[in-house]
């Protein structure tokens, strides 16, 4: 309908987007801001830009499951985030788009979604696109610090979305702005308790700024508008062309292994959104939130 269209286009629109969030993360690498710091910068940048919507609107701020829910997003923007600087580009975004099975679990557990055969095809080519990614280890040693990061952030995004579904539309500022703030203080109490906050330098300082304000504020903003009218597995789903984005600009650009493994891998998990998203025809979508 009519109604689905605007946040449907917008979720792709985020997604792809997404997929190129590696660029500006390691421009601020570039810059002097290493690692964990270089992603929370990103984040403080985007407040100023994020601020004067979110204060202007008149009501209540969100609280109770939906402030809760935009926090554990903010968790997911920090880890993935984090994820991109300590692990291989391909790999954190291809375990972070394990989201969707997550967030299939949390529909069929919490929104009473009734279970179809189309379902579990989609979290079967989910999971076998992580067995193959992985050469078919799938225990826990084989998986580094980055890919951990990433499915803890897959998880985070999906527990978020589905908490934030069905919040008033007009809370979008507020959520996006509560994100934010909180994958900025996230990202100081890691570097608090590790390596330290880092000095500043103003060009990074200024680089920041700038990607924080045209690239991770208005796409964070679009995507949890997208949150609050689309399903968290619907919107999982349609967050996986951050995948092709992501791939085919890691590999022009990087210096990173990317072989049949991967390829296959992608693939598999591209397919599962394919199968979810469109054959499902979504004619099953929760229309309760959370609880």
């Amino acid at each position: 309908t009519g109604t689905r269209i605007l946040p449907l286009l917008l979720g792709l629109f985020a997604a792809v987007l997404w997929g190129l969030w590696w660029l500006p993360v390691r421009g601020l690498e570039a810059a002097g801001l290493t690692g964990l710091a270089a992603v929370t910068a990103m984040c403080l940048g985007a407040l100023p830009a994020l601020a004067p919507a979110a204060l202007r609107r008149g009501g209540d701020w969100p609280r109770g499951r939906s402030g809760a829910g935009a926090l554990f997003m903010g968790v997911a923007v920090i880890l993935y985030g984090y994820g991109l600087t300590v692990n291989e580009v391909v790999r954190t975004i291809l375990f972070f788009y394990l989201a969707p099975a997550w967030s299939i679990a949390i529909e069929l557990l919490f929104f009473g979604r009734r279970w179809y055969w189309r379902s579990g095809l989609a979290l079967v080519l989910s999971l076998s696109g992580l067995v193959v990614i992985q050469r078919g280890e799938i225990g826990l040693a084989a998986f580094g610090l980055g890919d951990l990061v990433a499915l803890g952030a897959g998880l985070a995004w999906s527990i978020g979305s589905a908490m934030v579904f069905s919040a008033p539309s007009g809370t979008a500022s507020r959520l996006t702005l509560i994100a934010t703030a909180s994958a900025f203080a996230g990202g100081v109490a890691v570097l608090s308790l590790t390596d330290g906050l880092p000095e500043i330098s103003g060009r990074a300082a200024g680089l920041a700024l700038l990607w924080g304000t045209i690239f991770t504020a208005p796409v964070l903003l679009a995507t949890i508008w997208g949150a609050l009218r689309l399903g968290p597995a619907t919107l999982s789903f349609l967050l996986t062309a951050e995948i092709v984005t992501g791939v085919i600009s890691s590999a022009l650009l990087l210096d990173e292994p990317f072989g049949l493994p991967e390829a296959l891998g992608a693939a598999l998990i591209v397919l599962g959104g394919i199968v979810e998203v469109l054959l499902a025809g979504r004619a099953h979508l929760p229309d309760r939130p959370f609880r």
